[in-house]
């Protein structure tokens, strides 16, 4: 038998490679379930409040109180509910609901931009679980790995939020050196 006409094996994926796909993979999984879950919880929330306005949001803030402390605001004379419906009309703010809505909007592009960045781990994590790397991976790795050392930078003390996109930026950079460049 001759070797020499035998395929070439692959080598085995590096544990670099491992691990960088499995916490791509992850972060992509992560930031999918979180955008999913913004999305819910907006929804809630904007059913909750739907007919919601000043006033009954301040009846429903004393009856939250309970009667001590009910008791107590009925003995000075103070009343929620129209304390919040003067500085709303003094702030020129809109009804309760409607000022609430336009806030749960502007939460729901970012739980979707949310989810939309979950798609570039994962692609990631398949580029490299498949040995191919591509100058986008690497891109990847250093915007992960910047994004992770400004977040250290700013927040001025260790945060494992941020050491942990650091690492996985890190590890990405290593892991895309080592696979093959594809085609």
């Amino acid at each position: 038998m001759s070797y020499m006409l035998d395929e070439p094996k692959e080598s085995p994926r590096g544990i670099a490679q491992i691990a960088a796909a499995l916490s791509n993979a992850l972060l992509g999984v992560v930031l999918i379930a979180a955008g999913l879950a913004g999305l819910v919880a907006i929804a809630v929330v904007a059913l909750d409040i739907a007919d919601q306005t000043w006033v009954s949001l301040g009846a429903q803030i004393t009856a939250e109180l309970g009667s001590d402390v009910a008791t107590l605001l009925e003995t000075f004379q103070i009343d929620i509910a129209v304390i919040l419906t003067t500085l709303a009309d003094q702030n020129n703010l809109p009804e309760f609901g409607a000022w609430v809505r336009q806030i749960l909007a502007l939460l729901m592009v970012a739980a979707v931009a949310l989810g939309l960045a979950g798609a570039a781990p994962l692609w990631v994590a398949r580029a490299l679980w498949s040995r191919r790397s591509s100058r986008a991976v690497l891109l990847f790795g250093v915007a992960l790995s910047a994004i992770g050392a400004f977040g250290l930078l700013v927040t001025g003390a260790p945060q494992l939020i941020w050491g942990l996109v650091l690492a996985n930026g890190l590890l990405t950079l290593v892991a895309s050196r080592t696979a093959r460049p594809s085609a």
